[in-house]
């Protein structure tokens, strides 16, 4: 059932492209109501980079994103999509982010969490809302950091399952950008905490420009892969669902518009930044928020070491960064339950011993034994956050209104 009391609204090619065509303007959407053609959920948009009016090799470095959550009310089931100017070189800190689930499923600790980056961003230099930047009326037009999430993009009748997910074919993949307080404050919704490990990167300030370059390119390559293949085979329902106003010609027009904006990109030209399309889909165990994450950094420890930053980095205990690809017996795997996946399928746990890094649990220590990320008694050092104890943005909060 459509979680929504309003029927699906499948979005017109002449808004997408008004939206596609102005960074100034914001997209406010019925969370489950608002699709693309093709079914997907307009508001799990990935983050894309306006690499026309980005440049990400000036003396002052900056990119403008696109599809930035924030402003949303999850109450209301809506969400808020801005474009913001970030700029690369101003990063106070990054930190790793597990979000384990509110507490066990079904009496026992669940095994998966969720896994995002957090960066924070100088007093000062933080990202601006472009829609709020030319204000001049004292209007606050910057946020304190960003947040990025792979995530499962799915159609409003479906809900994530991690079983479902072991077949690849079951769900499109979105690196989504949220405003930091955004995404806490429908974490704490839902009872959810941060646990949180800052990263400690060779190259110092070059290190967390490097990582959050990585982390939009990657993202970017991926959601451009999608929007193309999306595009291109659903021609069709650009048609059927025009407004009676508009002809075939014009829609025909606004349709390869967009399809040319989704295939245009500046990324770095390096294999490791450029996804395959067939990698663009979620998968519970080779592309998950976990595995991703994990990647990202590896890709930026091995690209930082090229470039001859290796301060504080073991070597030896530093791994490849590595996608594997889904085995066949996975989308049989999909129509199992969670026991059979985690506990007696033996595929799946010879699977999960050979590869061991794919356990989000596990990802913080890894990381702290190669050096990047602080370290305690050879343990990741972790700080929890929660809306009851320690938050990521003061004491107070909800406390002072």
């Amino acid at each position: 059932m459509i979680k929504s009391e309003d029927d699906t609204r499948v979005l017109s090619p002449a808004e997408l492209l008004s939206w596609a065509e102005d960074n100034t303007r914001i997209m406010r959407l019925r969370t489950f109501r608002d699709v693309l053609p093709g079914g997907y959920m307009a508001a799990m948009a990935p983050a894309l980079v306006e690499w026309r009016a980005s440049n990400v090799e000036s003396d002052n470095p900056f990119v403008i994103l696109r599809n930035l959550n924030y402003g949303g009310n999850p109450l209301e089931k809506t969400t808020t999509l801005h474009s913001v100017r970030v700029q690369l070189d101003a990063i106070e800190f990054a930190e790793l982010i597990l979000v384990p689930p509110p507490k066990s499923v079904g009496g026992q600790a669940a095994p998966w969490l969720h896994v995002q980056l957090r960066f924070v961003f100088e007093a000062g230099k933080e990202p601006e809302l472009l829609n709020l930047a030319s204000s001049e009326t004292g209007t606050d037009a910057r946020i304190p950091d960003l947040v990025l999430s792979w995530e499962s993009w799915r159609n409003p009748e479906k809900d994530f399952n991690v079983i479902t997910a072991m077949d690849e074919a079951a769900y499109g993949l979105s690196q989504r950008a949220y405003a930091g307080p955004q995404r806490f404050l429908e974490d704490s919704l839902h009872g959810l905490e941060w646990f949180s490990y800052r990263f400690c990167l060779p190259g110092g300030k070059q290190g967390l420009t490097e990582l959050l370059k990585v982390t939009l390119a990657l993202g970017d390559g991926v959601a451009r892969h999608t929007l193309s293949n999306l595009l291109q085979q659903n021609e069709a329902d650009w048609l059927s669902h025009a407004p009676p106003s508009e002809d075939n010609a014009q829609i025909m027009q606004q349709w390869q518009t967009l399809q040319s904006r989704a295939q245009f990109s500046m990324a770095p030209d390096d294999p490791s930044l450029n996804l395959d399309a067939e990698q663009s889909s979620y998968q519970t165990l080779v592309r998950s928020c976990a595995t991703l994450s994990r990647y990202t950094v590896l890709v930026t420890a091995h690209r930082l070491i090229n470039q001859g930053y290796t301060e504080g980095v073991v070597t030896e205990k530093l791994p490849p960064p590595t996608l594997h690809d889904p085995e066949d017996w996975m989308k049989d795997a999909a129509k199992t339950n969670l026991k059979g996946i985690f506990m007696s399928a033996p595929l799946a746990l010879r699977y999960i011993l050979r590869h061991p890094e794919i356990l989000p649990a596990k990802i913080p220590d890894e990381l702290a034994k190669a050096g990047l990320i602080e370290s305690q008694g050879g343990k990741a050092r972790e700080t929890v956050y929660s809306h009851k104890n320690k938050r990521p943005y003061g004491p107070d909060g909800v406390n002072r209104l």
